[in-house]
């Protein structure tokens, strides 16, 4: 058997797997042992993809402005992720490899965000994983996840219970798996994405950050949060809030429970998804949702553009989340 480790790769922790890889990444903790049979190997080849020609293009994602980001082709052996201008990560058919091509000369903060924030997700849906786009923390009633769309205040919120001590388990994520009747969360990595006003205002500019990449001005919160130690059970999914954050600042704060349907397709545009033309991924993943939706009580929740009205949000969750015990 060939050993997977060798002098010149790293074993990190992420999204309940290890990582193995060639390119240092501070971001992450060594895991507390390695499981072969869930591992990811990442590697770096100083040269370029050439396969492109034999690609299939099957997904694609543009920049708010309408920019073109990211495209996914399929070839023979696997998928190609292409970020516009900057790199190349080609995936195998597994989601066990990883290979990182530069079309460019990336700083290493942009690599890791590249990686653990983007490709990473993908490979676990092609690795069978199932996984919300979402922000989530550990509260006294078990985890709650935020969603949302782009810039709607998910790791803001989070930092915000993060402040008052309730621990971050992802920032964008959150990787579920069924347990004894219940949902539990994996823990991610610790850290949140956040622009210095965020920062600012909730007093957390003592604590250590990092950049996020050289094309934003988001600054990483390294956070101390390891709960991936505590028993399953206490990690079990309780609450998922759809951030909807309005630019009216006297609007009152509304949150209303969804029903299974309305939850069913508020979820749907936050999943991960490799290559829509598998038929039996989409399958798996309406199952998951399906699942989510009827055992996790699903809110809607409005609220005014402020940094003032984050203790009350906390207040309208926890007494949710309290009350559905």
């Amino acid at each position: 058997m060939v050993n997977p480790i060798n002098s010149h790769m790293t074993p990190y922790t992420v999204y309940g797997l290890t990582l193995l890889s060639h390119v240092p990444l501070p971001e992450l903790a060594p895991p507390p042992q390695v499981n072969i049979d869930e591992t990811i190997r990442f590697s770096l080849r100083n040269e370029p993809f050439t396969g492109t020609a034999r690609c299939r293009e099957v997904m694609s994602w543009e920049l708010p402005t309408g920019e073109p980001w990211l495209s996914c082709a399929k070839f023979e052996s696997g998928y190609v992720l292409r970020f516009t201008n900057l790199a190349d990560f080609c995936v195998d058919r597994m989601g066990r490899e990883i290979t990182y091509h530069p079309t460019s000369e990336l700083l290493p903060e942009t690599l890791s965000h590249l990686l653990l924030d983007h490709v990473l997700p993908l490979v676990l849906n092609v690795r069978g994983q199932d996984a919300l786009h979402a922000t989530s923390v550990l509260t006294p009633y078990g985890v709650c996840a935020f969603t949302g769309a782009t810039g709607t205040g998910k790791s803001t919120l989070a930092a915000s219970f993060h402040r008052a001590g309730d621990p971050i388990l992802s920032d964008d994520c959150l990787v579920l798996k069924p347990h004894r009747g219940c949902l539990v969360a994996t823990p991610a990595y610790p850290g949140l994405r956040l622009w210095d006003d965020t920062l600012s205002s909730l007093d957390l500019t003592r604590h250590a950050t990092r950049p996020v990449a050289h094309y934003t001005a988001k600054q990483r919160l390294i956070t101390s949060d390891r709960i991936d130690h505590l028993p399953e059970m206490s990690r079990s999914l309780v609450g998922i809030y759809s951030l909807i954050r309005h630019p009216v600042e006297d609007m009152p704060v509304q949150s209303e429970r969804l029903s299974r349907r309305a939850a069913l397709m508020e979820l749907l545009p936050h999943t991960f998804r490799m290559d829509v033309t598998d038929r039996h991924m989409l399958i798996r993943q309406l199952d998951f949702l399906e699942h989510v939706v009827t055992q996790v009580p699903i809110h809607r929740l409005h609220f005014p553009s402020s940094f003032d009205i984050l203790g009350q949000l906390r207040e309208i969750i926890c007494t949710d989340l309290g009350q559905a015990q």
